[in-house]
């Protein structure tokens, strides 16, 4: 504590005169206490961290995200390739009951006797729809390449195309199809252009070439 004092004229003691200030000493509160300051360098190292680790988060996400979408098409893709193989069971089926209902011009036919008006429009009629069962296959298992679809799709082609070179009435009866489409689509100023139909062509043309054995057996059902 400090006073100014000062010596009193009368006694000559000393007497308090003004009290102009006490001492206090500064005491530091909890609440006024400053805050640990971080050098600048420190905090840039320790943003650029978290950025790093925010990334590889961020990539470890997307990575599985893909996973997953890639096991759920190929989840889906495998469904409807079940699917499509019920599908072509059923096409058999039907196919198989109309042979079966018209067995005797179906195997004339193929061998390429000579038919009726009427039984030539029969014929005609089952040979387009042996076709359309291998255009359907074809076209079903394009879709499933990604499965391991591709020898189910080259095989659709072959087969016919086999089918097309044993049989000379199934042959003549496709020939006599692509040349009244191709008058078509002339009459119309198209171009005809058919995956299938080209595929099939380009495999025959090779078995013509390389004059491919045919079976002493001949298969009537060959679906």
């Amino acid at each position: 504590m400090t006073s100014r004092l000062q010596l009193s004229r009368a006694g000559g003691h000393p007497r308090r005169i003004e009290q102009t200030a006490w001492y206090r000493p500064k005491q530091t509160l909890l609440h006024e206490a400053p805050a640990l300051r971080v050098p600048k360098e420190g905090k840039a190292v320790n943003s650029a961290k978290l950025r790093d680790w925010l990334e590889i988060v961020g990539l470890f996400s997307v990575v599985a995200s893909l996973i997953f979408v890639g096991m759920q098409m190929r989840q889906e893709a495998a469904i409807a390739a079940t699917d499509s193989v019920w599908s072509r069971s059923g096409a058999i089926t039907a196919l198989s009951e109309l042979i079966n209902e018209n067995s005797a011009v179906w195997i004339a036919g193929l061998g390429g006797e000579k038919l009726t008006p009427a039984q030539e429009a029969e014929f005609q009629g089952m040979a387009e729809a042996v076709e359309s069962f291998f255009v359907a296959t074809y076209v079903r298992f394009s879709n499933f390449r990604a499965v391991s679809a591709g020898p189910a799709v080259q095989q659709a082609t072959n087969d016919y195309a086999y089918a097309l070179y044993v049989h000379k009435g199934l042959r003549r009866v496709w020939q006599t199809q692509l040349r009244y489409w191709d008058a078509q689509n002339s009459a119309y100023g198209q171009e005809s252009r058919e995956e299938f139909r080209e595929t099939v062509a380009s495999i025959l043309s090779q078995l013509d070439e390389r004059a491919a054995p045919i079976p002493g057996e001949i298969r009537y059902v060959f679906w």
